[in-house]
């Protein structure tokens, strides 16, 4: 109703960030805090001048200065942030966390090698199991593709790889989707179970919050 777009509209100005350059910035992020998004809408909403080389430079400038100093604030807790979205705020170390996590994942999985799987190393599969469950159902797409490889190449080549390097190569890759397929589903559980409590949880209770 009209009171409660008032009040809303009373509050933004209330809670306009004047600590930071990219306040707008800074302001959507509060939005998101709070579990609201964005939406595309095609169409001119409104029209302006473009800047000169000298100004688009000082913008750029600016949007660098403003980013840090936002990022700053938030990890210091210092951000210009009031209600559900101060309380909000260490979900963005989730988020910081989990694409740590994923880097990480993705320079091991380019650099290390290895012929067993990490599920292996540390200790939630044993040898046997990993065989039987990952190794052995895939061994006849995996040699399919080794020979159609193989097929398209001409042959062996001085500098082609044996089979049993290729299938660990692939296993190494399928395991890692399967694990970032997994961390997902989890997070998703998770995503719904504070859905089902939303009354007594402040976590994201929508995956469009993440």
């Amino acid at each position: 109703d009209r009171d409660s777009r008032l009040r809303t509209e009373l509050i933004e100005r209330e809670q306009f960030h004047t600590s930071c350059k990219i306040e707008d910035t800074a302001s959507s992020l509060d939005r998101v805090l709070v579990g609201e998004y964005s939406h595309f809408v095609n169409r001119k909403l409104s029209y302006g001048m473009s800047k000169s080389p000298e100004g688009f430079l000082g913008a750029q400038q600016r949007w660098v200065e403003g980013a840090i100093t936002l990022c700053l604030q938030w990890v210091t807790q210092n951000a210009d942030a009031h209600g559900q979205a101060k309380k909000n705020g260490p979900l963005l170390w989730c988020v910081i966390f989990a694409f740590i996590a994923f880097l990480v994942a993705l320079i091991r999985l380019v650099t290390v090698e290895y012929t067993s799987s990490i599920l292996v190393s540390a200790g939630i599969f044993k040898t046997t199991t990993y065989d039987d469950w990952v190794r052995k159902p895939l061994a006849p797409a995996i040699e399919w593709a080794f020979d159609t490889l193989l097929w398209i190449r001409g042959g062996h080549s001085p500098n082609s790889y044996t089979y049993q390097v290729y299938e660990d190569m692939t296993l190494q890759f399928i395991v890692w989707m399967g694990t970032c397929f997994l961390c997902f589903v989890v997070l998703w559980l998770f995503t719904r179970m504070c859905r089902a409590c939303r009354g007594f949880v402040v976590f994201p209770n929508e995956m469009k919050w993440w």
